[in-house]
């Protein structure tokens, strides 16, 4: 993700969400899951959704979902 047209306060809150929605899901934050800022923003380009990039990088991790 070309971090020149975006701002800190956006990426803080991307990375935020990003973090939300991986612990929702999978029930792990970014730390226990090994997922760095450079993959999950790199995945947010990927996809311009929270959300999906958490659930792409979980599945690339090998992550299962939570059952509900």
């Amino acid at each position: 993700m070309n971090m020149n047209q975006v701002g800190k306060f956006e990426t803080r809150k991307i990375m935020n969400d990003f973090d939300a929605a991986l612990i929702r899901v999978f029930g792990v934050n970014m730390l226990d899951a090994k997922i760095t800022r450079h993959e999950a923003l790199s995945a947010y380009d990927e996809v311009q959704c929270a959300h999906k990039a958490a659930e792409l990088c979980g599945v690339r991790r090998g992550l299962a979902p939570q059952a509900v």
